[in-house]
C-alpha cells in the first residue's frame, strides 16, 4: 500500500491515541451553520452551554472535528485554534453592526454596482476573531477542520480542510482567507479571490455543514462510524412554518424569497439526514421563529432589537437543551468518554 500514513483510512483520529481508550471514546463533531449576523445566536448558545456544563476553557481539545459555513466558518476556525467561545461571541457582538453597515450609495446604484457591504470591514472582523492565527494555513490546525466555499469559475464546492482529515486533502490557504471565501455571500459581499479564483459563500452549497462534515469524517475514519457524535447549532433560521396559500405567489414575491427559501430547505434537509444517520448521537439546536420576526428572517439586521432577540433566544435554547440533553452535552463539552 502506498501513501503517507496520515492519508490512510485506518489512521487514529486526532486526540484519540492507542492509550486513550480509543475503543470507548466518541469522535465528536461541532457543526456551525451559516447565517450572517444571526451567528450571534449560535455563539450565545455555545457560551451558555459551556456555562451550564461548567466548562470555561477553550474547546479545541473537546472536539475532534470542527465544521462551519460563513459566520459558522469564522466560529469554527477560531474555536479550532483555541479561541474561547466567549471571545468568539464578543467579536461577533462588537463587529456585527460595523460589518453590516451598508456602503453609502443610492438604491439604484446598489442594484447595479455590486455588494451592499464592505468586504474590508468583514476582513477586519475576521482578523480580530482569529487573532494571531489569522495568517495560519488551515493545513496546520492540529484538529480536523472543514469549511466549504463555492468556486464561481468551476461551479463546484471548494472544501478547505486541515491535515488531520488527510494530507492529500489539506489546504495551504490561511484561516483568514478561508473564512473570507466562505462568507462571501453574493449581493452582501464581493467575491473573495483565493489563488486567483473568485470564491462565494459556502452557504450556496452547505448552509448547514452537518452532512459535509459527516462525509469527510467517514471518508477519513470509516472504522469510527459507530462512535461519531455531533452537536449542530443553527442560526435561528429554517424553522418557520409557512402558510399553504403562500406557495401560490407571483414572480415578484418569489424573487424576494426564493434564495432564502432554498437555503432554508438545504439547512433543514442536512439536519434530517444527519439525524437519520446518527440517531441519538446527534443533537441539533435551533430556534423556531414565528413568521414576521425580522431578527430571525434577515441575515444582516444588526440592530439593538435584533441583538436582544438573538441573544435572548440563544440563552433560552441553551437552557432548554441542557435540561433535555444534559448527559450528551456534558459528554461533548467535558471530554468524558462514552459509556
Amino acid at each position: 500500500m502506498t501513501g503517507r500514513a496520515a492519508d490512510l483510512p485506518s489512521a487514529i483520529p486526532p486526540h484519540v491515541g492507542p492509550d486513550s481508550g480509543a475503543a470507548l471514546r466518541p469522535l465528536r463533531i461541532l457543526s456551525l451553520t451559516c447565517g450572517g449576523y444571526r451567528g450571534l445566536f449560535s455563539a450565545t448558545v455555545l457560551v451558555n452551554l459551556c456555562r451550564l456544563a461548567g466548562v470555561g476553557a477553550s474547546l479545541d481539545d473537546r472536539f475532534e472535528v470542527f465544521a462551519g459555513t460563513s459566520i459558522g466558518a469564522v466560529m469554527a476556525c477560531a474555536l479550532a485554534v483555541g479561541v474561547t467561545p466567549q471571545r468568539v461571541l464578543d467579536a461577533i457582538d462588537a463587529n456585527g453592526p460595523t460589518v453590516f453597515e451598508p456602503r453609502p450609495m443610492n438604491k439604484i446604484k446598489q442594484l447595479m454596482a455590486g455588494a451592499v457591504y464592505d468586504s474590508d470591514r468583514l476582513s477586519k472582523a475576521i482578523s480580530e476573531s482569529l487573532g494571531v492565527h489569522a495568517s495560519r494555513p488551515i493545513r496546520s490546525v492540529p484538529v480536523a477542520l472543514v469549511v466549504p466555499a463555492v468556486n464561481w469559475s468551476t461551479g463546484e464546492a471548494e472544501i478547505f480542510m486541515s491535515a488531520p482529515l488527510g494530507e492529500a486533502h489539506a489546504s495551504d490557504v490561511s484561516l483568514h482567507d478561508v473564512c473570507m471565501a466562505s462568507a462571501a455571500a453574493p449581493t452582501f459581499f464581493a467575491p473573495y479571490r483565493v489563488e486567483g479564483a473568485p470564491m462565494l459563500d459556502g452557504g450556496l452549497v452547505a448552509n448547514n455543514p452537518d452532512v459535509l462534515a459527516l462525509h469527510e469524517v467517514l471518508r477519513r475514519w470509516p472504522h469510527a462510524a459507530d462512535r461519531v457524535e455531533m452537536l449542530s447549532i443553527g442560526t435561528a433560521g429554517a424553522g418557520a412554518v409557512r402558510l399553504p396559500d403562500e406557495a401560490d405567489q407571483g414572480a415578484l414575491a418569489w424573487a424576494r424569497k426564493l434564495a432564502l427559501f432554498m437555503i432554508d430547505v438545504q439547512e433543514a434537509t442536512a439536519a434530517t439526514q444527519a439525524r437519520r444517520l446518527l440517531g441519538d448521537r446527534y443533537v441539533r439546536l435551533n430556534h423556531d421563529a414565528a413568521a414576521g420576526e425580522l431578527a430571525f428572517e434577515r441575515l444582516d439586521l444588526a440592530s439593538d432589537a435584533a441583538r436582544t432577540a438573538l441573544m435572548s433566544a440563544g440563552q433560552d435554547i441553551a437552557q432548554r437543551a441542557y435540561v433535555e440533553h444534559r448527559a450528551f452535552i456534558d459528554r461533548m463539552l467535558s471530554g468524558l468518554r462514552a459509556n
